[in-house]
């Protein structure tokens, strides 16, 4: 069984921002990528888990960045599955530079769920065996709480196309964070870039609905945070996030 798993991305255009940096969705597609690809190099693919009519989907991301790669950069994108709890499983991620530096790590809780009911099932008895876990993890990890918000400072509502849905047929979760950065005022995006983000994924929304997506800037003595509530146009809530920005000089 391979525990870890890395593969060497190179950094193209598409994948940076105005300033030649790794945007930060492209992070978060990095570590999916390569976390499908581990579990299909062990034989978790996606086929095998339609047969059984479950699919894994993210529940909680919490992702620390050091230092942004830029644009021609290569970097080896890590992944380590920790471990199973009944119904969901932990993985982590490292992003490291040529040379080693440590660029970015974050850790994922993902629900297994039944797809026809959309409620967490059980995780079967081959993936304990593919994965070589012989049982569940003692203590799960940890994963902080999201501060909550107190007022909406800001607001931008979405309608939800064709490109924003994945194979699972709901909304893809890079999107939210894309929502939530559009959310804040362009003078922050200009001279702050995100440290930490953690994100909690509630519930599902699909193709057609519109969003809300509230943020709350604070002001801190080392940056800002800011806080963000993604709703339906009924209120129901979907996603929340909390991020980290620092400043950036020479902008």
């Amino acid at each position: 069984m391979i525990k870890d798993y890395t593969k060497q991305y190179e950094v193209m255009y598409r994948d940076v921002n105005y300033k030649l940096k790794c945007k930060l969705s492209t992070i978060v597609d990095l570590f999916c990528d390569v976390g499908n690809l581990h579990a299909e190099a062990v034989g978790d693919t996606i086929e095998f888990q339609l047969s059984h009519g479950c699919a894994w989907v993210f529940y909680k991301y919490d992702i620390k960045i050091h230092r942004y790669p830029k644009y021609r950069d290569k970097i080896y994108v890590t992944t380590m599955p920790v471990g199973f709890k009944k119904f969901y499983a932990f993985r982590k991620y490292l992003i490291k530079s040529e040379d080693g530096e440590l660029l970015a790590e974050a850790t994922a809780l993902f629900f297994f769920i039944n797809i026809q009911k959309r409620r967490p099932a059980r995780i079967l008895k081959e993936q304990y065996e593919i994965y070589g876990e012989e049982g569940d993890m003692e203590v799960a990890i940890d994963m902080e709480k999201i501060e909550k918000m107190e007022r909406e400072d800001h607001y931008k509502e979405f309608q939800i196309r064709y490109s924003d849905i994945d194979s699972n047929t709901h909304v893809n979760n890079v999107k939210y964070i894309e929502w939530a950065i559009e959310s804040v005022p362009i003078e922050v995006i200009k001279g702050y870039e995100i440290s930490r983000i953690k994100i909690v994924f509630e519930r599902e929304t699909t193709y057609g609905n519109r969003i809300h997506v509230s943020a709350e800037v604070r002001e801190e003595e080392n940056g800002l945070v800011t806080l963000h509530r993604i709703t339906n146009l009924e209120g129901d809530e979907l996603t929340l996030l909390e991020a980290h920005w620092r400043k950036v000089e020479n902008n």
